[in-house]
């Protein structure tokens, strides 16, 4: 894959004030209307340029553990992730996880400069800095990850934001994506008929697979594993002992309203990235029983349970390959997750059950 790490120069920006006479009347001369800059085009430097940006930005804020200062950089699902994130360090008196990042393997496509959003994808190694005056555990999970994210600019005078951070699966590949001779590489839409799952489509197959199971029809269409079959596998087995102290448990995965960023892959196929929610409820069976505190949204309850339902929404991220349609009697290879990432970012528990 090639790699790219290009430094940009700063721009200066000289600003004139104009000044009038005075002792004169002459006519009121309009005021200079500032244009509008001219949309800065789609390429591998700046692309370089604002992963770099991101990195650095978000190290600082993470540094001083500005959660304000953070979610200037972040859109979409990355929004709710990010507060929950600082939410959490402040809830266990724990600084923020701070990254660094190897040199990223940038996928930029060539976009018409009157498209929007416009977007890229980078992919780098990304490790976990220890905290300061603690030795480096090599052995923490995650430490050493394939991080993937996507990029977006809403419009010309939008600044970019991370839209999609997700992490390469263990032992999973990232797909080949396929690059032209001058380094960019090529952008489908999210309706491109050629695939076997329209990259609009992958996030509601995905759901209806982690909530129906390995006998769902939609489960043809994409491999087995953690980010499919497991969830409904881990469902079964949260709702069997929920059971067993008197308590109700479901869960949904709804698509939501983000940006799906899908790339083209040297054999045809795509690499997707995209956003998936995440909505459990648990529910106490007896009118004075009262449902524990989740363990991993203790940190977003505002108050104790005093209710019979405790509501907890995730948001979560993916990258999955898709392969293309095969012709004649050759076997169709499935869809595969090969990124997942994802956090609690929100839990209620009501006074009342509706």
């Amino acid at each position: 894959m090639k790699r790219t790490s290009l430094a940009v120069p700063a721009v200066a920006v000289l600003l004139v004030a104009g000044c009038s006479g005075e002792g004169r009347r002459t006519p009121a001369a309009p005021a200079a209307v500032a244009s509008s800059p001219t949309p800065e085009r789609l390429t591998l430097q700046v692309a370089a340029r604002e992963f770099h940006k991101f990195v650095n930005n978000d190290d600082v804020s993470r540094a001083g553990g500005d959660e304000r200062l953070a979610l200037n950089w972040v859109s979409d699902g990355q929004v709710s992730l990010t507060a929950a994130e600082y939410r959490k360090a402040v809830y266990l008196g724990d600084p923020v996880p701070r990254y660094t990042y190897a040199a990223p393997t940038l996928y930029v496509p060539k976009l018409s400069d009157t498209t929007y959003p416009q977007w890229f994808v980078a992919v780098a190694e990304r490790t976990v800095r220890p905290v300061e005056g603690e030795e480096p555990d090599k052995d923490a999970k995650d430490s050493e990850r394939t991080s993937i994210m996507a990029f977006a600019r809403r419009s010309p005078e939008s600044p970019w934001r991370l839209s999609v951070g997700t992490l390469l699966a263990p032992k999973a590949k990232s797909p080949r994506i396929a690059v032209d001779p001058e380094g960019y590489a090529k952008a489908l839409t999210v309706d491109e008929s050629s695939l076997l799952i329209k990259p609009k489509s992958v996030a509601g197959i995905q759901a209806a697979i982690a909530e129906e199971g390995p006998e769902s029809v939609p489960a043809d269409l994409m491999k087995p594993g953690p980010g499919t079959t497991g969830y409904f596998t881990e469902t079964r087995q949260i709702r069997k002992q929920a059971g067993k102290e008197s308590l109700a448990y479901d869960v949904v995965f709804p698509p939501p309203l983000y940006p799906v960023f899908p790339l083209a892959t040297e054999d045809g196929g795509a690499l997707v990235l995209y956003a998936l929610g995440r909505d459990a409820v648990t529910l106490a069976k007896g009118e004075r029983d009262r449902p524990p505190i989740p363990h991993d949204a203790a940190h977003l309850l505002d108050t104790l349970i005093l209710g019979r339902e405790v509501r907890v929404t995730s948001m979560l991220q993916f990258a999955a390959y898709v392969p293309v349609k095969v012709k004649g009697d050759k076997v169709q290879p499935k869809a595969d997750v090969v990124g997942i990432d994802g956090a609690v970012t929100r839990a209620d528990a009501p006074e009342k059950v509706p």
